[in-house]
């Protein structure tokens, strides 16, 4: 049976040129629909399995507004649209399209985009489904484990987080008929970090007597109804519940998830995920609650009936420990500093997605630590054992990309002596890191996609393809969007990618992670220096929090480098120079007077052109790039990065001789 597609569009001429493309490769067209109120209708009474849809429609109503409801009925869709300003196309990508086609369009960009739609709902639905059977099977495992009801609701959470991301988590059972009320919360202070807030330990931290809290908690009016509240929701349900308002102001929260158990016995066991997000939660993770109802009913049915019938003065469990035992958290993570929420964050999507094969794109500026994730994400997956192959795509001559990923047989061309394997065949069973995809080659990416299509290579000169197993994390400091946008990047190849992308967050991004990252690589240079480590001083602290690390992470471990070689060992670590003006831990090795300023600074001092900048570099160095002195170490950039941008400068010998 060929696939149904409904077509959205208000122009006929191009709905119905559609059509026939469609119907010549075999698709059926279910109908077309010149407004949201139309395609509901058709929706409703035939089976859909995608959508192309345009975004301006006749009504009120737009696509986008379609697209909502397509995203929670689980019906794929791909955008039409023709030039539309940046805000619409913001908020078109927020309803997670699995395409888009811009007007004018091509039959072939038809038939690629929707084939390219299929294989990423169909992998995304497979993926969701592998990660729900493993939270069940997780959820089941904490109720069977003979342990005490307490710790099973604080394993319950653990395993929650990574489906239903949340900063605080109230989980309360409540009578609908006697008062009383009982349960515990949560609040997230790590990766696998909790601090377990009883009655008595709220009244701690919100200067509220039990009583004045106990009063609270009684009179708040009871969840009836599974409910999510993002920015404007949440402030109008915190206006009508102290109790929850009471709740944002002391953790800083900003959208809430609340979902109700209902019991055999009349008690309500309700669960609130708590975000300092603003728009955190939406309908699939009220879907995922509902699918799990059952399997939290058991859980909270597990609670004793003596405490059942408890009132909330007492903590259920030792709220004055703090669940913090770092044997509990992966030793994968253990090289990841920081406890941000989008730090967090991002831990939750590596473990989410880790177990599976799905293909991952990690996505962020220079800097953040996107080849450290990937490695994360080996650790944790059945492959850990494998071969994890690394590939920086910007430093590969043209000539040799196709060798070296896919290999070549002896004699193949001139130079072939022996028989090479490439990098995909090394990987097979394992992981191949694809580090600056953006700087891969049209002609070469189209190679790339066949393998993913495929799974099999085939070496240069060789006579048949070889099968291989391998899992695709690729990574890019490029918005590979507007690299589609500009005809750099392959449309196809992005959508094969970009199944599972997990975006990093700068160091302006997560700024409270700054002063446990320059300690952990102030002990890091100290230790390897055979020197007294005596602190950060506070002056540096603040100078470090306020500066805007345009150079991220890699950036602050260069400065705290200088500043550890310059320290004595005897006193707390200082800056030495204004940040904006600090060099690299090179210029500090009996050369401090060589002028020479980082990459980043050439971002704050906007009046050198940089390509003017990078050449006279290059004069200084004797045109040599790597090694001691050398530019890339002068200019704080990887070899491959820098003679990446020497490239697109079109800078060439001549002009630093």
């Amino acid at each position: 049976m060929s696939e149904r597609i409904l077509i959205v569009e208000d122009e006929f001429i191009v709905a119905n040129n559609l059509r026939l493309v469609l119907q010549q490769a075999d698709y059926t067209v279910v109908g077309i629909a010149a407004s949201v109120d139309e395609a509901r209708a058709i929706i409703k009474d035939h089976a859909i399995d995608l959508v192309l849809l345009d975004i301006h429609l006749k009504g009120k109503l737009t696509g986008i507004d379609l697209a909502r409801q397509l995203r929670e009925e689980n019906i794929a869709f791909v955008y039409l649209s023709a030039n539309a300003n940046q805000s619409i196309l913001e908020e078109a990508k927020a309803t997670q399209p699995y395409g888009f086609l811009v007007k004018p369009y091509r039959e072939k960009d038809v038939l690629v985009t929707l084939d390219i739609a299929r294989y990423r709902h169909t992998h995304s639905q497979e993926s969701k489904l592998k990660q729900e059977s493993l939270l069940e099977a997780a959820l089941k495992n904490i109720i069977n484990d003979p342990i005490e009801w307490q710790e099973k609701l604080l394993k319950t959470a653990n395993a929650l987080q990574s489906y239903i991301p949340f900063d605080y988590l109230s989980m309360c059972m409540r009578s609908v008929e006697e008062p009383f009320i009982n349960g515990c919360s949560f609040l997230r202070i790590g990766f696998n970090e909790y601090q377990v807030l009883g009655a008595k330990e709220l009244s701690v931290v919100t200067g509220k007597p039990q009583e004045k809290l106990y009063e609270l908690l009684l009179n708040a009016p009871a969840q009836r109804m599974a409910a999510l509240y993002n920015e404007k929701e949440f402030e109008d349900n915190c206006s009508r519940n102290p109790l929850k308002k009471m709740y944002a102001d002391t953790f800083q929260l900003q959208s809430e998830l609340a979902f109700p158990v209902f019991m055999p016995d009349g008690n309500v066991f309700t669960f609130c995920f708590f975000s300092r997000k603003p728009a955190t939660y939406n309908s699939e993770y009220l879907a995922l609650l509902l699918r799990l109802q059952h399997t939290l009913s058991a859980i909270a049915e597990l609670m004793p009936v003596v405490e059942k019938k408890a009132l909330y003065k007492e903590a259920i469990v030792d709220g004055k420990k703090e669940y913090n035992d770092r044997q509990t958290v992966d030793p994968t993570f253990k090289d990841v500093v920081g406890n941000s929420s989008s730090l967090l964050y991002v831990l939750d999507l590596v473990t989410q997605v880790a177990p599976l094969d799905t293909s991952v794109l990690i996505l962020g500026e220079s800097g953040t630590g996107k080849e450290r994730i990937a490695d994360c994400i080996h650790n944790l997956s059945a492959r850990k054992g494998k071969p994890m192959v690394k590939i920086n795509c910007a430093a590969l001559p043209h000539s040799l990309i196709e060798s070296e990923l896919f290999g070549h047989e002896k004699g193949a061309f001139t130079g072939a002596v022996d028989k090479k394997i490439g990098k995909f065949e090394l990987a097979s069973g394992g992981t191949i890191f694809l580090d600056e995809i953006g700087e891969l080659p049209l002609d070469h990416q189209a190679k790339l996609l066949r393998v993913l299509q495929e799974r099999e290579i085939e070496r240069i000169g060789g006579k048949q393809p070889i099968k291989i197993d391998v899992r695709v994390i690729a990574a890019t400091n490029r918005n590979l969007e507007k690299e589609v946008g500009e005809g750099r990047f392959r449309l196809d190849l992005f959508y094969r990618l970009n199944v599972f992308p997990i975006t990093l967050p700068s160091l302006r991004e997560r700024k409270e992670d700054i002063e446990q990252l320059a300690t952990h690589f102030a002990k890091q240079c100290f230790r390897k220096m055979n020197k007294q480590f005596q602190g950060i001083s506070a002056k540096m602290l603040e100078e470090l929090e306020e500066y805007q690390w345009p150079g991220n992470i890699r950036e602050l471990e260069n400065v705290i480098e200088q500043a550890a070689i310059l320290n004595d060992g005897v006193s707390p670590l200082v800056l030495k120079r204004k940040l904006e003006h600090i060099g690299t831990a090179n210029d500090t090795r009996g050369n401090t007077d060589t002028g020479i300023k980082t990459l980043t600074d050439i971002k704050q001092l906007q009046q050198e052109n940089e390509r003017t900048y990078i050449i006279s570099v290059l004069k200084k160095t004797g045109g040599r790039i790597r090694g001691d002195g050398g530019a890339a170490e002068l200019l704080n950039q990887k070899p491959t990065t820098l003679e990446s941008r020497i490239a697109k400068l079109g800078i060439k010998r001549e002009d630093f001789k």
